[in-house]
């Protein structure tokens, strides 16, 4: 018993020392800031641009119109209209589409329009409709 004890606590600590070298070759690449290195480049950080593939919405409230394009080189979305809470249309969309629905149409009342590309909402807005 002490034997397969003594053994899994060689295991752990050597797991540790392992971790912590790896940790100080890490922080030791970092922080290396030699511009002639050409492993210098692959330090930086990767900033990824603002996304510019969201989807144009527009509301027009006299004709009560709600206009939805998704650019066609974006990855589409899904389109949630809800009246006084109780959702009235719930649709997906690909990229390229264009949608349009007249909320009056509906039914009077106070909708609440929410699009989303994946986990993110993308527009949400409130309108009533009398």
């Amino acid at each position: 018993m002490k034997k397969v004890f003594l053994m899994a606590a060689l295991f752990a600590v050597s797991g540790v020392i392992a971790e912590a070298s790896a940790q100080v070759t890490k922080i030791v690449g970092i922080t290396n800031n030699n511009s002639n290195s050409r492993d210098s480049d692959f330090h930086k950080p990767n900033r990824c641009p603002k996304s510019t593939k969201t989807p144009n919405v527009s509301y027009n409230s006299a004709s009560t119109i709600l206009n939805i394009s998704f650019p066609s080189n974006g990855p589409g979305g899904k389109v949630e209209i809800y009246r006084n809470g109780a959702k009235v249309v719930g649709t997906a969309a690909p990229a390229g589409a264009s949608l349009s629905f007249v909320l009056r149409n509906y039914g009077k009342g106070d909708y609440t329009v929410i699009v989303s590309q994946g986990n993110t909402v993308v527009y949400s807005n409130s309108v009533v409709v009398k």
